[in-house]
């Protein structure tokens, strides 16, 4: 560190102020989410256009030319086959898709004239937005006279008429012979026009406020460790990480319904009720159930758990957020550990329109924390619990005694000779020693209630909980006749060689206010020393 420290030419004190460069992120991440915002707006209009387009060029594609020219545009046509026939089709058109308001056909009123009449009319008859047969359009026609005059559709833009300001979708009816026999509309209100674009502004507002929180987080996390240059160094390879990665997102977010398809995490869009709308294929490969077997039924962990539920609510309803890990089942009955993340969608008027549920498999994480945990606790060479793991273990069951009474033993061992072996065998040979020796200790203890530990060295330690100074040197006399009857030959062994056995030495105490843990260490380990003093190879205790 000392010397990649030293090969950075100093910097100009505000240069290297990580507020400084923290906020000189944040505003390059507020403008890159104010372009992405944009997109996302402008990407919802064109879809929405592509949709109309595409429906409504659909609806006069299946139409019956025949009937359709057969209508003469009058009254007497109510009733006649044609009529029916088209208003019918009409009537399907717009029950298929109520976000649309009108579904209607046109055609000139006669040759030369730029108005318009009313061939058929998805209303009902007794609504007063019906119009007969015949009925002139009074509205603006210059939309309806290019898609005569083009033959192509198109999606006019905002126009105001009696009935109020509405977006169409036109398309031109064609016969047999290519002539153009009518236009079929669809209107679309105005306001519903501009909600159904809001959606998509909403959601990349609220990818911005999510890429934005995390720069602001990260903020924080230069003020609290802008002292440790090496924290500083570490926090900000990782926030240009995430940073990268979130720009790479957010390219790909131009297209929203693609990132929820095809993104690593489970995603499920929730209505106000929290029942699935829909379920991204993640979701499936995490849950193993397939997306058209859930959506329209609350999600399958909130299902087994109302109070997860109620929580959930809560959360999201009172802070537009609720974040908390929970158990997840599988299809196949396994359960697995998910973080859960949920964000509310509100409408221009404040309503809940949707909620965004992000589920993480954490089985991975906690797999591998558990993995540290055992590491950090265990002796790299014997397998057994280590130094650290001792010393928790010992002031644990010590505070567990002082609570409810009782003796407390502790047993310390060590290798007779074990340099003279070192010395003879090779220092690999003897680390194989120590390892037959460690596992020779944990098997002769009480299973599950005794803690073998490698204290340092050759030396060995047992915490015997609630066992009292008779058996914990029976303990201990049972685990030196254990090693001795690994006889692993020991030639150093003085004066002409024998095999290899141990030292131990026993302490027992009643913790009592006014004691402490490491009297009970070092009474132990001045017993070891009066066995090996007497000869070695001897309980002391």
């Amino acid at each position: 560190m000392a010397d990649t420290q030293s090969a950075v030419p100093p910097a100009p004190q505000d240069l290297r102020s990580p507020l400084w460069l923290g906020w000189l992120l944040f505003g390059i991440c507020l403008l890159a989410s104010v372009w992405f915002v944009r997109q996302m707006a402008a990407f919802g209009a064109d879809l929405e256009h592509r949709h109309g387009i595409g429906l409504v060029q659909t609806a006069a594609a299946v139409v019956n030319a025949g009937d359709v020219a057969a209508l003469r545009g009058d009254p007497d046509d109510l009733g006649t086959p044609a009529y029916e026939s088209v208003r019918a089709h009409l009537r399907a058109v717009l029950d298929a898709n109520p976000e649309f308001r009108f579904v209607y056909l046109m055609r000139p009123v006669g040759e030369g004239d730029q108005r318009f009449l009313f061939l058929a009319d998805a209303e009902d008859p007794s609504s007063p937005d019906y119009s007969r047969p015949g009925d002139v359009y009074d509205g603006p026609s210059e939309n309806l006279g290019k898609v005569m005059d083009g033959l192509h559709p198109m999606f006019s833009e905002v126009i105001q008429d009696d009935w109020g300001e509405w977006v169409s979708a036109l398309a031109p009816v064609l016969g047999e012979d290519g002539r153009v026999l009518a236009v079929l509309g669809i209107d679309m209100a105005y306001e519903e026009w501009l909600d159904a674009q809001s959606r998509y502004r909403n959601f990349g507002i609220l990818i911005s406020v999510l890429v934005l929180s995390l720069v602001a987080l990260f903020m924080l996390g230069l003020h609290l460790q802008r002292r440790s240059s090496q924290r500083l160094a570490q926090a900000g390879a990782r926030l240009a990480q995430q940073v990268g990665a979130l720009e790479a997102a957010q390219e790909e977010l131009r297209l929203a319904d693609v990132v929820v398809r095809h993104t690593s995490e489970a995603i499920l869009v929730l209505d106000p009720q929290m029942r699935v709308l829909r379920a991204n294929s993640a979701y499936e490969l995490l849950t193993g159930r397939r997306a058209s077997e859930v959506v329209g039924t609350l999600p399958h962990a909130i299902q087994a758990s109302p109070e997860l539920r109620e929580r959930a609510a809560a959360g999201i309803l009172e802070g537009n957020h609720w974040e908390e890990e929970i158990v997840v089942t599988r299809a196949d009955g396994r359960q697995i550990p998910v973080g859960a993340i949920a964000e509310v969608v509100r409408g221009s008027d404040g309503a809940v329109e949707h909620f965004a549920l992000v589920l993480q498999d954490l089985s991975t994480r906690k797999a591998l924390e558990e993995r540290l945990r055992e590491l950090s606790a265990t002796d790299g060479l014997t397998g057994i619990a280590n130094r650290r793991s001792f010393d928790e273990g010992l002031a644990r069951e010590w505070q567990r005694a002082l609570r409810h009474g009782g003796p407390l033993s502790l047993v310390m061992a060590d290798i007779d000779f074990f340099k003279r072996y070192n010395d003879h065998y090779g220092h690999v040979a003897g680390a194989g020693c120590q390892q037959q020796v460690a596992r020779a200790l944990r098997e002769g203890v009480r299973q599950g209630g005794d803690l073998v530990a490698r204290y340092g060295g050759e030396e060995f330690v047992v915490v015997l909980a609630g066992a009292d100074a008779e058996a914990a040197r029976a303990v201990a006399e049972h685990l030196r006749r254990r090693v001795e009857d690994l006889a692993l030959e020991h030639a150093g062994r003085p004066p002409d060689g024998g095999v290899v056995t141990i030292s131990l030495g026993v302490a027992t105490l009643y913790p009592a206010p006014g004691l402490e843990p490491g009297m009970l260490v070092e009474q132990a380990d001045k017993r070891l020393y009066e066995a090996k003093a007497a000869g070695r190879n001897r309980v002391a205790g």
